[in-house]
């Protein structure tokens, strides 16, 4: 399914760093979780209240998520440095981006870009879809702007979480 080995160069540093991309699996889950609540209470827990950071951490790590991802109706997406899990995209129902955070150490270099790629390429691959969506947070906007993805309506306020909803065409 997925699998890229992800070179990204930075000039005015002179080096290449060297990523994978893959597919990730029922061993990574809990990892991964672990490192979307870590990434969202550095950057993004100051916008939610405090209903919406425990509703988010019980979506995260309620039983829920992880069965709907076991019976298929979520794809992970996991970005690597050598062993080091460093991103994670979450894909509902190759439509929608439930998840997509990236360890604060890895901002800025290019991860977050190559896991929307990665996950617009499985999309146009499976044929049935021309937009992926998101819901979101107010740290994420500008980066979701960079990668051409557009408003599709005013912000939201639900359940102690504010998000915009968000779409790109494919």
């Amino acid at each position: 399914m997925w699998r890229r080995l992800a070179l990204i160069k930075r000039p005015l540093l002179g080096d290449i760093m060297e990523f994978i991309i893959r597919k990730g699996y029922a061993s990574d889950w809990d990892k991964a979780m672990e490192l979307v609540w870590r990434t969202f209470i550095v950057f993004n827990a100051a916008d939610y209240s405090t209903e919406g950071q425990e509703n988010f951490r019980k979506f995260l790590f309620g039983q829920e998520l992880y069965q709907q991802y076991a019976i298929g109706n979520y794809d992970l997406l996991t970005a690597f440095d050598k062993d080091t899990l460093v991103g994670v995209l979450l894909l509902r129902e190759n439509r929608h981006i439930s998840l997509l955070f990236v360890d604060g150490d890895y901002h800025g270099r290019g991860i977050g870009h190559m896991l929307i790629e990665c996950a617009s390429k499985y999309v146009r691959k499976k044929g049935r879809r021309f937009k992926i969506s998101v819901n979101a947070s107010r740290f994420a906007v500008p980066f979701y702007k960079h990668e051409g993805f557009k408003e599709a309506r005013i912000e939201q306020f639900e359940d102690g979480i504010r998000y915009l909803p968000m779409e790109l065409k494919l």
